[in-house]
């Protein structure tokens, strides 16, 4: 059975387009802002786990990864100006 790859195109681009309307490009870009955010605190978890653990040295290391994952959010998902 052989499938038509415009067929397979057009349902992506349908699935796509469902997609952009119920989440809209401004819930995409509030849905990366928060797995951002997420990933910072899940890094500030995972760091005083380790801290409190007795793995100082790995707690201060996952510790830096915090500051470093929001200016990664930041740089790559700025505000936008408001008009």
């Amino acid at each position: 059975m052989t499938t038509d790859s415009s067929t397979h195109v057009g349902r992506s681009s349908v699935r796509a387009a469902a997609a952009e309307a119920i989440v809209g490009p401004v819930g995409r870009r509030a849905q990366a802002r928060t797995l951002v955010l997420l990933a910072a605190l899940a890094s500030f978890v995972f760091s005083v786990s380790l801290w409190f653990s007795g793995n100082t040295d790995e707690g201060l290391f996952v510790g830096i990864w915090v500051p470093s994952i929001i200016a990664l959010g930041t740089f790559v998902f700025p505000r936008e100006e408001s008009k």
